[in-house]
């Protein structure tokens, strides 16, 4: 059996060479919390999937492939051992679908019942092994909706219930789920803070080297390092790290809960800022003064101002990466030639600012070579210019690519045909209703007759909602690509104008092209908003490789 973990994937050759020998295909899925309260783990739910595989069906162990994914939220519909195994599901790998329970699969109703007719449209069985699901039986579908519904309602009940619960422990001045916190020691049999002496004799020290001392936190960090004092990961002080520190006001005695929360777009959790009315104060132990932690932040202002070089006539802030390490790229490098003075893009991690925790050497530096900004910058605008001057062979290359067109006709074709036997059933029904107006039928007859309609009408409904669903994402693809069409139009007569300034270039820039990576062989990657996102292994999209001397001269 063949084991795949997260992103993990067959190179081309070896997926060619599978072709015809696997039947199975093993999907396993837990998140913390599944893993904690129910006490389900990989190993569990692959072999139950392969001993199902193995007496059932007569699979032999090499025509498996096991896709586990570890630590995926079940209502994301991103998660790459599943996207995965619909690939390998579509280029003929897998006769038939083996996963523990519906909730593995996913904790979402709608994008379960999307995610099975997918699987079932491709002509593969899903085999569930705690749960039985017939898709050409009404009554089966139901139970399986149903099932769908349970497991949504209790993934957001379970967060309901743990979001009140650690909202009562605040306000009882208890801390919940506490993350390390230098300076403290969380006790965890009364869920309160203690002050770790240790931790706040350096930050005593740290604090004594800004305002005794008159030395900047780079310095300071750079010094603690020098001493071996142990980092709050263990190995490294950085610069940020200090100034953190010192600008947490929770060491002036008060911590606060719900400064921020999690939210969730398309299964990606994020967190956003609360309003801090909503906050909840706990008070723990001060090791700050506010006298002096006044003092502390005047001091770091002092040593900021004039710190930063101020440089916005560049046309790829935000977007210029470093090839060689995948670093952001800004400009504020220069140099002093006689026709003036050179403006560059370097890495900004040539600038880190940490300290091995021993030695007091700075690790995480690039060595990688800048760039001329005006060089680099005159090269992606033409590109740019160029491309938004031929919209329409784009235009085509992006729909000839997308390949969506006639899939969404059959979409469309088969969603009418079944809205006329939805209208067909209904018809019927309606002719049985007036049988039993008239008295031409009893009440049990009537039931006996419409039952297995309003079962057969729930199931087309059902597989309608699924398909008007993979119609709205292809649609939405196509409208991206109209919405393209239109930005290209619309900014063609200014860029050909060429009265634009920098922060118009900067605006036209970013509607279009989402990255561009600065290479060390002098060659630009320009990546455009239309890209592939690169979830296809077989999808190498739109990224425009132009050649240039980027760098000004021969060592940067």
């Amino acid at each position: 059996m063949i084991i795949l973990r997260g992103n993990e994937t067959l190179t081309s050759d070896e997926l060619f060479s599978l072709i015809g020998k696997i039947n199975g295909i093993i999907y396993a899925r837990v998140s913390t919390a599944d893993q904690a309260k129910k006490g389900y783990s990989l190993e569990s739910q692959i072999d139950k999937c392969n001993e199902r595989a193995l007496t059932k069906y007569k699979f032999k162990d090499d025509e498996i492939i096991a896709l586990v994914e570890e630590g995926a939220m079940g209502d994301d519909p991103n998660r790459p051992a599943l996207n995965y195994a619909m690939y390998l599901l579509e280029k003929g790998l897998g006769k038939k679908f083996f996963i523990l329970h519906p909730d593995r699969l996913t904790r979402d109703n709608t994008l379960q019942g999307v995610v099975s007719r997918r699987i079932w449209n491709m002509g593969v069985d899903i085999e569930f092994i705690e749960f039985e699901v017939d898709p050409n039986d009404p009554e089966s579908m139901l139970m399986y909706n149903i099932q769908g519904s349970i497991a949504q309602y209790n993934k957001a009940k379970i967060a309901a219930n743990s979001k009140r619960g650690r909202i009562q422990k605040a306000k009882k001045g208890e801390i919940p789920n506490f993350k390390r916190m230098y300076g403290y020691s969380y006790n965890k049999e009364t869920d309160t803070l203690n002050i770790n002496e240790e931790e706040k004799e350096v930050i005593n020290e740290m604090i004594d080297l800004l305002l005794n001392k008159n030395t900047s936190c780079n310095q300071i960090a750079k010094e603690l390092s020098k001493r071996g004092i142990p980092a709050p990961n263990g190995k490294v002080w950085y610069q940020t790290t200090v100034t953190r520190i010192l600008r947490n006001e929770s060491y002036k005695g008060v911590f606060y809960h719900g400064q921020t929360k999690v939210v969730q777009k398309s299964g990606e959790k994020q967190q956003v800022p609360m309003p801090r009315e909503e906050w909840i104060p706990i008070n723990i132990p001060v090791i700050i003064d506010s006298l002096t932690f006044e003092k502390i932040q005047l001091a770091i202002d002092e040593f900021s101002k004039g710190k930063g070089r101020k440089s916005k006539n560049y046309l790829l802030k935000g977007i210029a990466k470093c090839g060689r390490c995948g670093g952001a790229a800004g400009s504020g490098i220069t140099s002093k030639v006689k026709n003036g003075v050179y403006k560059y893009y370097a890495c900004r991690k040539k600038a880190s600012k940490g300290y091995e925790v021993g030695t007091g050497e700075n690790v995480h530096v690039c060595k990688g070579k800048n760039w001329r900004v005006d060089i680099v910058d005159q090269i992606v605008w033409d590109w740019l210019a160029d491309t938004l001057s031929n919209p329409k062979a784009l235009i085509e290359e992006l729909v000839s690519e997308l390949g969506d067109s006639d899939k969404l006709k059959n979409l469309e074709n088969k969603a009418k045909t079944i809205q006329d036997k939805i209208k067909e059933v209904k018809k019927e029904e309606t002719n049985y209703i007036m049988l039993f107006g008239k008295g031409k039928i009893d009440e049990s007859q009537f039931d006996m007759l419409t039952k297995p309609l309003k079962e057969n009408l729930n199931y087309l409904n059902d597989e309608l909602r699924v398909i008007n669903t993979q119609i709205a994402n292809l649609s939405k693809s196509v409208d991206e690509v109209l919405m393209i069409e239109n930005y290209l139009k619309k900014f063609q007569e200014s860029i050909a104008s060429d009265n634009l300034d920098i922060s118009e270039k900067r605006e036209i820039v970013k509607m279009f092209i989402r990255e561009v990576i600065l290479n060390e062989d002098d060659t630009i990657i320009i990546n455009t908003k239309w890209d592939s996102d690169g979830t296809d292994p077989d999808s190498n999209r739109h990224k425009k490789q132009v050649n240039g001397q980027a760098y000004g001269r021969q060592t940067a």
